[in-house]
Protein backbone atom coordinates (compact mmCIF):
# COMPACT_ATOMS: atom_id res chain seq x y z
CA UNK A 1 0.00 0.00 0.00
CA UNK A 2 0.96 3.60 -0.76
CA UNK A 3 1.50 6.23 2.01
CA UNK A 4 -1.72 7.31 3.31
CA UNK A 5 -3.07 10.21 0.85
CA UNK A 6 -0.38 9.59 -1.60
CA UNK A 7 -2.64 8.48 -4.62
CA UNK A 8 -4.67 11.47 -3.61
CA UNK A 9 -2.02 13.97 -3.73
CA UNK A 10 -0.57 12.17 -7.29
CA UNK A 11 -3.88 13.54 -8.96
CA UNK A 12 -2.26 17.52 -7.78
CA UNK A 13 0.99 16.86 -7.68
CA UNK A 14 1.36 19.57 -10.75
CA UNK A 15 -0.13 22.49 -8.30
CA UNK A 16 2.18 20.72 -5.41
CA UNK A 17 5.26 20.68 -6.72
CA UNK A 18 5.00 23.95 -8.58
CA UNK A 19 6.69 25.64 -6.07
CA UNK A 20 8.87 23.90 -4.44
CA UNK A 21 11.57 22.30 -6.75
CA UNK A 22 14.03 24.22 -6.43
CA UNK A 23 15.15 23.28 -2.86
CA UNK A 24 16.68 19.88 -1.52
CA UNK A 25 14.32 18.51 0.62
CA UNK A 26 15.10 16.17 3.73
CA UNK A 27 12.21 14.93 5.63
CA UNK A 28 12.95 14.73 9.89
CA UNK A 29 9.83 12.47 10.39
CA UNK A 30 9.24 9.33 8.93
CA UNK A 31 7.95 5.89 9.88
CA UNK A 32 8.62 2.37 9.41
CA UNK A 33 6.86 -0.50 11.06
CA UNK A 34 3.59 -2.56 11.13
CA UNK A 35 2.52 -2.86 15.24
CA UNK A 36 1.31 0.01 15.46
CA UNK A 37 -2.16 -0.10 17.53
CA UNK A 38 -3.42 2.86 15.10
CA UNK A 39 -3.45 0.34 12.78
CA UNK A 40 -1.13 2.66 10.17
CA UNK A 41 1.91 0.57 8.65
CA UNK A 42 4.89 1.63 6.81
CA UNK A 43 7.86 -0.42 4.83
CA UNK A 44 11.03 0.82 3.44
CA UNK A 45 9.65 0.83 -0.07
CA UNK A 46 6.88 3.03 0.97
CA UNK A 47 8.52 5.13 2.39
CA UNK A 48 11.10 5.86 -0.57
CA UNK A 49 8.33 5.84 -2.98
CA UNK A 50 7.05 8.77 -0.70
CA UNK A 51 10.14 10.40 -0.91
CA UNK A 52 10.21 9.94 -4.76
CA UNK A 53 6.98 11.18 -5.40
CA UNK A 54 7.64 14.43 -3.66
CA UNK A 55 11.48 15.13 -5.28
CA UNK A 56 12.62 14.44 -1.73
CA UNK A 57 16.22 14.10 -1.43
CA UNK A 58 16.48 11.55 2.00
CA UNK A 59 15.12 11.74 5.26
CA UNK A 60 14.98 10.67 8.97
CA UNK A 61 13.21 7.33 9.84
CA UNK A 62 12.16 5.38 12.98
CA UNK A 63 10.11 2.37 14.47
CA UNK A 64 6.13 3.30 14.90
CA UNK A 65 5.19 2.48 18.20
CA UNK A 66 6.33 -1.37 19.36
CA UNK A 67 3.68 -2.43 22.32
CA UNK A 68 6.20 -5.81 22.68
CA UNK A 69 9.57 -3.60 22.78
CA UNK A 70 11.88 -1.40 20.97
CA UNK A 71 15.09 -3.96 20.54
CA UNK A 72 13.95 -5.82 17.51
CA UNK A 73 11.90 -2.92 16.14
CA UNK A 74 15.46 -0.66 16.58
CA UNK A 75 17.20 -3.69 14.89
CA UNK A 76 14.48 -3.35 11.58
CA UNK A 77 14.81 0.22 11.47
CA UNK A 78 18.96 -0.05 11.16
CA UNK A 79 18.47 -2.46 8.77
CA UNK A 80 16.12 -0.81 6.80
CA UNK A 81 18.18 2.20 6.78
CA UNK A 82 21.22 0.11 5.54
CA UNK A 83 18.93 -0.94 2.72
CA UNK A 84 18.16 2.56 1.06
CA UNK A 85 21.07 3.43 -1.10
CA UNK A 86 22.18 6.34 1.51
CA UNK A 87 18.91 7.71 2.00
CA UNK A 88 17.91 6.93 5.12
CA UNK A 89 19.23 8.10 8.38
CA UNK A 90 17.87 6.71 11.45
CA UNK A 91 16.90 7.65 14.84
CA UNK A 92 16.29 4.54 17.96
CA UNK A 93 13.33 3.90 19.79
CA UNK A 94 12.74 3.61 23.84
CA UNK A 95 10.43 3.91 26.30
CA UNK A 96 11.97 5.01 29.07
CA UNK A 97 9.80 3.36 31.10
CA UNK A 98 10.94 -0.10 30.50
CA UNK A 99 13.76 -1.93 32.07
CA UNK A 100 17.38 -1.11 30.11
CA UNK A 101 16.16 1.87 28.16
CA UNK A 102 19.73 3.90 28.69
CA UNK A 103 21.58 0.54 27.72
CA UNK A 104 19.12 0.02 24.73
CA UNK A 105 19.91 3.63 23.64
CA UNK A 106 24.08 3.20 23.66
CA UNK A 107 23.19 0.13 21.69
CA UNK A 108 21.65 1.87 18.93
CA UNK A 109 24.20 4.59 18.92
CA UNK A 110 26.90 2.07 18.58
CA UNK A 111 24.54 0.70 15.80
CA UNK A 112 25.29 3.62 13.88
CA UNK A 113 21.56 5.84 15.18
CA UNK A 114 21.61 9.49 14.94
CA UNK A 115 19.79 10.10 17.91
CA UNK A 116 16.69 8.99 20.00
CA UNK A 117 12.74 9.30 19.70
CA UNK A 118 10.54 9.40 22.29
CA UNK A 119 6.56 9.42 22.27
CA UNK A 120 5.57 10.24 25.52
CA UNK A 121 1.65 9.76 24.44
CA UNK A 122 2.23 6.01 22.77
CA UNK A 123 4.55 5.02 25.33
CA UNK A 124 2.57 6.86 28.55
CA UNK A 125 5.34 8.39 30.54
CA UNK A 126 5.35 12.10 31.39
CA UNK A 127 8.50 14.85 31.49
CA UNK A 128 10.14 15.55 33.62
CA UNK A 129 11.05 11.73 33.70
CA UNK A 130 14.75 10.62 34.90
CA UNK A 131 15.27 8.04 32.23
CA UNK A 132 14.52 10.73 30.01
CA UNK A 133 17.16 13.04 31.69
CA UNK A 134 19.77 10.18 31.44
CA UNK A 135 18.76 9.90 27.55
CA UNK A 136 18.91 13.76 27.26
CA UNK A 137 22.47 13.58 28.69
CA UNK A 138 23.34 10.81 26.35
CA UNK A 139 22.94 12.30 23.06
CA UNK A 140 24.24 15.55 24.33
CA UNK A 141 27.74 14.05 24.74
CA UNK A 142 27.20 13.06 20.89
CA UNK A 143 25.64 16.24 20.10
CA UNK A 144 22.65 14.26 18.84
CA UNK A 145 18.88 14.86 18.31
CA UNK A 146 16.10 13.64 20.97
CA UNK A 147 12.96 13.95 19.14
CA UNK A 148 9.62 13.95 21.20
CA UNK A 149 6.48 13.70 19.99
CA UNK A 150 4.57 16.55 20.70
CA UNK A 151 0.76 16.67 19.58
CA UNK A 152 -2.11 17.16 21.90
CA UNK A 153 -2.31 15.18 25.49
CA UNK A 154 0.74 15.73 27.31
CA UNK A 155 0.66 18.29 29.43
CA UNK A 156 3.63 20.20 30.38
CA UNK A 157 6.21 19.02 27.95
CA UNK A 158 7.51 21.56 26.39
CA UNK A 159 8.23 23.54 28.75
CA UNK A 160 9.76 20.47 30.58
CA UNK A 161 11.56 19.58 27.15
CA UNK A 162 12.92 23.52 27.27
CA UNK A 163 14.35 23.21 30.43
CA UNK A 164 16.04 19.85 29.07
CA UNK A 165 17.44 22.12 26.38
CA UNK A 166 18.64 24.79 28.56
CA UNK A 167 20.63 22.24 30.95
CA UNK A 168 22.05 20.20 28.19
CA UNK A 169 22.66 22.62 24.76
CA UNK A 170 24.20 20.15 23.40
CA UNK A 171 21.76 18.03 22.93
CA UNK A 172 19.51 18.82 19.95
CA UNK A 173 16.15 18.61 21.18
CA UNK A 174 13.19 18.75 18.28
CA UNK A 175 9.53 18.97 19.16
CA UNK A 176 7.81 16.70 16.79
CA UNK A 177 4.25 18.09 15.04
CA UNK A 178 5.38 22.15 14.86
CA UNK A 179 4.85 21.35 18.78
CA UNK A 180 1.28 22.35 19.06
CA UNK A 181 0.88 20.78 22.52
CA UNK A 182 2.92 23.45 23.78
CA UNK A 183 3.97 25.89 21.08
CA UNK A 184 1.79 29.58 22.33
CA UNK A 185 4.49 29.30 25.38
CA UNK A 186 7.73 28.63 23.98
CA UNK A 187 8.24 31.89 21.62
CA UNK A 188 10.67 33.21 24.51
CA UNK A 189 12.40 30.01 24.59
CA UNK A 190 13.10 29.33 21.98
CA UNK A 191 14.37 33.01 21.14
CA UNK A 192 16.79 31.99 24.29
CA UNK A 193 17.51 27.97 23.11
CA UNK A 194 19.07 27.54 19.59
CA UNK A 195 19.25 24.05 20.50
CA UNK A 196 15.12 23.62 21.02
CA UNK A 197 13.74 22.89 17.63
CA UNK A 198 10.52 21.75 15.89
CA UNK A 199 9.70 19.87 13.02
CA UNK A 200 6.80 20.74 10.91
CA UNK A 201 4.99 17.41 10.43
CA UNK A 202 1.63 18.67 11.41
CA UNK A 203 -1.63 19.25 8.11
CA UNK A 204 -3.13 22.78 9.92
CA UNK A 205 -1.64 25.82 8.10
CA UNK A 206 -2.53 28.39 11.07
CA UNK A 207 -0.28 25.86 13.25
CA UNK A 208 2.21 26.07 10.65
CA UNK A 209 1.73 30.08 10.45
CA UNK A 210 1.92 30.03 14.32
CA UNK A 211 5.35 28.18 13.77
CA UNK A 212 7.00 30.18 11.17
CA UNK A 213 6.04 33.51 13.36
CA UNK A 214 6.74 32.57 16.41
CA UNK A 215 9.97 30.42 16.13
CA UNK A 216 13.40 31.34 14.50
CA UNK A 217 13.54 30.00 10.78
CA UNK A 218 16.90 28.10 11.73
CA UNK A 219 15.29 26.30 14.49
CA UNK A 220 12.36 24.61 12.20
CA UNK A 221 13.02 21.31 10.25
CA UNK A 222 11.01 19.96 7.54
CA UNK A 223 8.78 16.93 7.89
CA UNK A 224 5.86 15.32 6.50
CA UNK A 225 4.83 12.18 9.19
CA UNK A 226 4.92 9.50 6.52
CA UNK A 227 3.69 7.19 6.27
CA UNK A 228 0.51 9.18 7.81
CA UNK A 229 1.38 11.56 4.79
CA UNK A 230 2.61 12.41 2.03
CA UNK A 231 5.59 14.80 1.71
CA UNK A 232 4.39 15.99 -1.71
CA UNK A 233 1.74 17.93 0.77
CA UNK A 234 3.66 18.77 3.39
CA UNK A 235 6.22 20.41 1.79
CA UNK A 236 3.84 22.47 0.01
CA UNK A 237 2.21 23.68 3.50
CA UNK A 238 5.61 24.97 4.53
CA UNK A 239 6.45 26.64 1.83
CA UNK A 240 3.22 28.25 1.31
CA UNK A 241 2.93 29.16 5.02
CA UNK A 242 7.30 30.48 4.85
CA UNK A 243 6.81 32.63 2.24
CA UNK A 244 3.06 34.23 3.79
CA UNK A 245 6.09 35.26 6.23
CA UNK A 246 8.70 36.65 4.30
CA UNK A 247 11.15 33.84 4.72
CA UNK A 248 13.04 32.28 1.19
CA UNK A 249 16.33 32.12 0.18
CA UNK A 250 18.98 30.77 3.08
CA UNK A 251 16.33 30.37 5.63
CA UNK A 252 13.88 28.00 3.57
CA UNK A 253 16.95 26.35 2.32
CA UNK A 254 17.70 25.36 5.94
CA UNK A 255 14.20 24.77 6.69
CA UNK A 256 13.42 22.55 4.05
CA UNK A 257 16.53 20.26 5.12
CA UNK A 258 20.15 21.89 5.14
CA UNK A 259 19.65 22.54 8.99
CA UNK A 260 18.09 18.74 9.40
CA UNK A 261 21.82 17.91 7.64
CA UNK A 262 23.53 19.29 10.51
CA UNK A 263 21.49 18.06 13.10
CA UNK A 264 22.07 14.41 11.85
CA UNK A 265 25.91 15.14 11.19
CA UNK A 266 26.20 16.66 14.75
CA UNK A 267 27.21 19.67 13.49
CA UNK A 268 27.07 23.24 14.07
CA UNK A 269 23.97 24.41 13.39
CA UNK A 270 23.12 27.80 11.34
CA UNK A 271 21.62 30.70 12.75
CA UNK A 272 19.04 32.14 10.13
CA UNK A 273 17.88 35.05 12.56
CA UNK A 274 14.85 35.74 14.51
CA UNK A 275 11.20 34.84 14.59
CA UNK A 276 9.84 36.69 12.01
CA UNK A 277 6.73 37.63 14.03
CA UNK A 278 3.00 38.43 12.58
CA UNK A 279 3.63 41.12 10.50
CA UNK A 280 3.95 39.62 7.33
CA UNK A 281 0.59 38.20 7.87
CA UNK A 282 -1.43 40.49 6.33
CA UNK A 283 -5.09 41.72 6.62
CA UNK A 284 -8.12 39.06 7.71
CA UNK A 285 -9.95 37.88 4.73
CA UNK A 286 -13.74 36.69 6.33
CA UNK A 287 -14.65 34.70 3.14
CA UNK A 288 -10.77 32.86 3.59
CA UNK A 289 -11.61 32.13 7.05
CA UNK A 290 -15.32 30.82 6.62
CA UNK A 291 -13.57 28.32 4.30
CA UNK A 292 -10.61 27.22 6.97
CA UNK A 293 -12.97 26.43 9.66
CA UNK A 294 -14.93 24.30 7.72
CA UNK A 295 -12.61 22.70 5.89
CA UNK A 296 -10.68 21.85 8.78
CA UNK A 297 -13.61 20.39 10.43
CA UNK A 298 -14.16 18.23 7.77
CA UNK A 299 -10.60 16.71 7.96
CA UNK A 300 -11.22 15.85 11.69
CA UNK A 301 -14.65 14.53 10.95
CA UNK A 302 -12.43 12.45 8.36
CA UNK A 303 -9.90 11.28 10.49
CA UNK A 304 -12.78 10.21 13.17
CA UNK A 305 -14.03 7.93 10.45
CA UNK A 306 -17.25 9.92 10.01
CA UNK A 307 -18.89 11.44 7.22
CA UNK A 308 -17.28 15.21 6.18
CA UNK A 309 -19.63 16.08 3.38
CA UNK A 310 -21.33 18.55 5.35
CA UNK A 311 -18.66 20.92 6.30
CA UNK A 312 -16.97 20.30 2.98
CA UNK A 313 -20.26 21.63 1.54
CA UNK A 314 -19.94 24.46 4.06
CA UNK A 315 -16.20 25.41 2.58
CA UNK A 316 -17.56 25.65 -0.87
CA UNK A 317 -20.36 27.89 0.23
CA UNK A 318 -17.51 30.02 1.56
CA UNK A 319 -15.80 30.10 -2.02
CA UNK A 320 -18.42 31.86 -3.32
CA UNK A 321 -17.59 35.29 -4.56
CA UNK A 322 -19.20 37.98 -6.89
CA UNK A 323 -18.15 38.49 -10.27
CA UNK A 324 -14.75 40.78 -9.89
CA UNK A 325 -13.95 40.41 -6.59
CA UNK A 326 -10.41 40.41 -5.88
CA UNK A 327 -9.78 36.77 -3.88
CA UNK A 328 -11.91 35.64 -7.37
CA UNK A 329 -8.71 33.21 -8.51
CA UNK A 330 -7.89 31.94 -4.78
CA UNK A 331 -11.50 31.33 -3.87
CA UNK A 332 -11.94 29.53 -7.64
CA UNK A 333 -8.78 27.09 -6.82
CA UNK A 334 -9.70 26.43 -3.29
CA UNK A 335 -13.07 25.25 -4.57
CA UNK A 336 -11.90 23.21 -6.89
CA UNK A 337 -9.95 21.71 -4.41
CA UNK A 338 -12.75 21.00 -2.00
CA UNK A 339 -14.75 19.66 -5.13
CA UNK A 340 -11.86 17.35 -5.72
CA UNK A 341 -12.17 16.34 -2.05
CA UNK A 342 -15.67 15.15 -2.57
CA UNK A 343 -15.21 13.20 -5.27
CA UNK A 344 -12.29 11.55 -3.96
CA UNK A 345 -14.73 10.71 -0.73
CA UNK A 346 -17.25 9.84 -2.75
CA UNK A 347 -14.95 7.22 -4.35
CA UNK A 348 -13.22 5.88 -0.87
CA UNK A 349 -15.22 6.60 1.85
CA UNK A 350 -13.77 4.07 4.12
CA UNK A 351 -10.18 5.73 3.66
CA UNK A 352 -9.80 8.16 5.97
CA UNK A 353 -7.33 10.04 5.16
CA UNK A 354 -8.27 9.87 1.53
CA UNK A 355 -9.52 14.17 1.45
CA UNK A 356 -6.75 15.22 3.93
CA UNK A 357 -3.82 16.37 0.88
CA UNK A 358 -6.59 18.04 -1.37
CA UNK A 359 -8.42 19.70 2.04
CA UNK A 360 -5.36 20.34 3.44
CA UNK A 361 -3.96 22.50 0.33
CA UNK A 362 -6.96 23.93 0.26
CA UNK A 363 -6.81 25.33 3.33
CA UNK A 364 -3.09 26.23 2.96
CA UNK A 365 -3.85 28.46 0.24
CA UNK A 366 -6.86 30.21 2.23
CA UNK A 367 -4.03 30.72 4.81
CA UNK A 368 -1.69 32.19 2.47
CA UNK A 369 -3.41 34.74 0.19
CA UNK A 370 -0.01 37.01 0.24
CA UNK A 371 1.38 34.24 -1.70
CA UNK A 372 1.13 33.77 -5.74
CA UNK A 373 -1.98 31.67 -6.77
CA UNK A 374 -0.88 28.48 -7.86
CA UNK A 375 -0.64 28.10 -11.86
CA UNK A 376 -1.19 24.26 -12.05
CA UNK A 377 -4.89 23.44 -13.12
CA UNK A 378 -6.30 20.76 -10.54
Amino acid sequence: MPVNGLPQARSIAALLREDTGDLTWRDAHLHIGHNDPDGVKGTLDEILEGLDAAGHASGLVYPMHEPGGYPPANDMIAAQAAASAGRLDWLLRVDPNAEGALDEARRGFAAGAAGIKLHPRSDAFGVPHPVVEELVALAGGRRAPVLLHAGRGIPNLGLACADLARRYPEARIVLAHAGISDLGLLAGAAAELPNLLFDTSWWLAPDLLALVTSIPPGQILYASDMPYGPGLMAAFLLRRCARQVGIDGAAMASMAGGQLARVIAGADLEDHGPARGEHGLGPRHPALERVIAHAAAAVHVAIAEADPTEPLALARLGCQHEAGADLAPLLDLVDGLLALALRQYAEAPDERFAIIPAVASAIALAATPGVAVPRAPI
